[in-house]
């Protein structure tokens, strides 16, 4: 086990004020941080916010998609900056197996160049949801899980991951998706849900060090996300 100063956890900053506030100052480094909500509720494109945020500011970033990336979107987020494109790089992937090897090729990414700092995958169980095998998803979906999380212990990389939802009879509410060990893994998790008027609220679920049930609200423009409405 390695020996670390205690010290305050690290962020990075969406920059967004509204949500960095939520967050006391960002997303935290060293862990997997998911999102998760309906689908058009704002995930994809807090995901795409955090990696512009990262790369402008100097961090690398790798980009796994899994449900259609969206160039034009990106580059209204974050324009044509060389500081962007120059620190992004994107996976694409179309089935749960290539996942997997996108995570272990990150791995190997991250281990050979100390700059990428952030790993972002957007949506993590899109293909998992289409698998029929139960037992080798889930023996995937750890794999997966334990390799982002060793990246996080062995180099204090930012990992981010969007997730989907399911209706639960039980709590008679909507849940995310990947069950146990997707919370487990998960040492902060964040719910996104459209709310009156066209904003989205962005609520703490699971945090280190802010309490459950705090949340902001935020709105999606044609440039990004704003904490004003358009």
């Amino acid at each position: 086990m390695k020996l670390r100063e205690i010290k305050g956890d690290e962020k990075i900053a969406l920059g967004i004020g509204c949500i960095d506030n939520l967050l006391d100052g960002g997303i935290d480094r060293g862990v997997i941080t998911q999102v998760y909500g309906k689908g058009g509720s704002g995930k994809t494109n807090i995901a795409m916010q955090f990696a512009v945020s990262a790369a402008l500011s100097g961090e690398k970033v790798i980009y796994i998609d899994t449900e259609g990336f969206s160039e034009n979107r990106f580059m209204q987020i974050g324009g044509s900056s060389q500081d962007v494109t120059g620190n992004f790089y994107l996976y694409r992937v179309g089935d749960f197996s290539d996942q997997e090897v996108s995570v272990i090729k990150a791995e190997k990414m991250i281990e050979k160049d100390s700059s990428i700092k952030v790993l972002i995958m957007d949506s993590f169980t899109a293909l998992l949801r289409l698998e029929k095998d139960e037992r080798s998803k889930s023996n995937s979906m750890q794999r997966q899980l334990s390799i982002m999380s060793k990246m996080c212990n062995d180099f204090n990389i930012t990992v981010l991951l969007a997730n989907q939802i399911y209706y639960d009879p039980d709590i008679q509410d909507i849940t995310p998706y990947g069950g146990y060990f997707l919370d487990h893994y998960s040492k902060a998790i964040l719910r996104v849900e459209r709310i009156a008027s066209g904003a989205r609220r962005l609520e703490i679920v699971k945090h280190r060090s802010i309490r459950d049930g705090k949340f902001c609200d935020f709105y999606i423009t044609d440039s990004g996300i704003s904490c004003t409405p358009p």
